[in-house]
């Protein structure tokens, strides 16, 4: 198996809240080795059920992004049990140019 090439800046793991990056791999013409930094941001609790929350499939969808970055500025970890994932814009180059596709 290999390993996963998206390296996240968060701990998946660890209590409390975490704001990051997914750094996604990424060749342009101006470099082999760059990265898209998606915006993540993990909310635990101690042991419990997973929750994922995704916005911006798309790059002109804006009401989920939105919701997501004021849930997560908002939930605290003392309010749940178990892990929150939120990604508030799965599609970040889209989201950022505003265009339905990357």
């Amino acid at each position: 198996m290999r390993d996963n090439p998206i390296k996240a800046t968060v701990d998946f793991n660890l209590d409390g809240t975490q704001h990051g990056f997914l750094k996604v791999p990424y060749s342009g013409d101006d470099s082999a080795w760059g990265a898209i930094m998606v915006p993540i941001t993990v909310i635990k609790n101690g042991e419990g059920p997973t929750a994922l929350f995704t916005g911006a499939n798309h790059g002109d969808e804006y009401e989920g992004p939105i919701a997501l970055w004021c849930l997560a500025a908002e939930l605290s970890a003392e309010r749940i049990n178990g892990r929150v994932i939120i990604v508030p814009a799965m599609n970040y180059p889209a989201f950022k140019a505003g265009k339905r596709t990357s």
